[in-house]
C-alpha cells in the first residue's frame, strides 16, 4: 500500500525504528516502511508492505508494543497513526500514541546489541 504524506519531512526515522523492531538492526532494506520520493507537491509517500519480499518484512504494526516504534519516533505521529489504521483496515482514529509522542517526549532510546545488566 502507498500512501501519499504531505507534511513528511523525509528523515526515514521511521523506516529506521521499523527496521529495529524486525531484526535489532538499523536498514532501510530490513523496513517494512518506506519513504518514496515524491513528484510534485509537498512531502513524500509512504509505502507499507502487505507481504513479505524481497523488498522488506511485512508491516506487523509491531505486534505486541503499545505504539508502534515508526509513530513512536514520526514527528507527523497523527498521520502516519492514521495511515496504519488505514493499512489494517479499521474505520475511525484510535488513540494509541503515548503522552508526549507528539511533540518528541517521553520517546525511549532505541538501544543496539546486548546491554550490560551491571550497568
Amino acid at each position: 500500500m502507498i500512501f501519499d504524506m504531505p507534511s513528511c519531512g523525509g528523515c526515514r526515522s521511521c523506516e529506521m525504528a521499523c527496521s529495529f523492531h524486525h531484526v535489532g538492526a538499523f536498514g532501510s532494506s530490513i523496513s517494512s516502511l518506506r519513504i518514496l520520493d515524491k513528484e510534485g507537491g509537498a512531502g513524500f509517500r509512504v509505502s507499507l508492505l502487505e507481504e513479505a519480499n524481497d523488498l522488506g518484512r511485512a508491516c506487523d504494526s509491531c505486534e505486541g508494543l503499545q505504539v508502534p516504534l515508526c509513530v513512536e519516533y514520526c514527528r507527523e505521529s497523527q498521520i502516519l497513526t492514521q495511515i496504519l489504521d488505514e493499512f489494517r483496515g479499521k474505520a475511525g482514529p484510535r488513540a494509541i500514541l503515548q503522552k508526549g509522542a507528539q511533540d518528541g517526549e517521553g520517546r525511549r532510546p532505541l538501544r543496539v546489541g546486548r546491554q550490560d545488566p551491571a550497568g
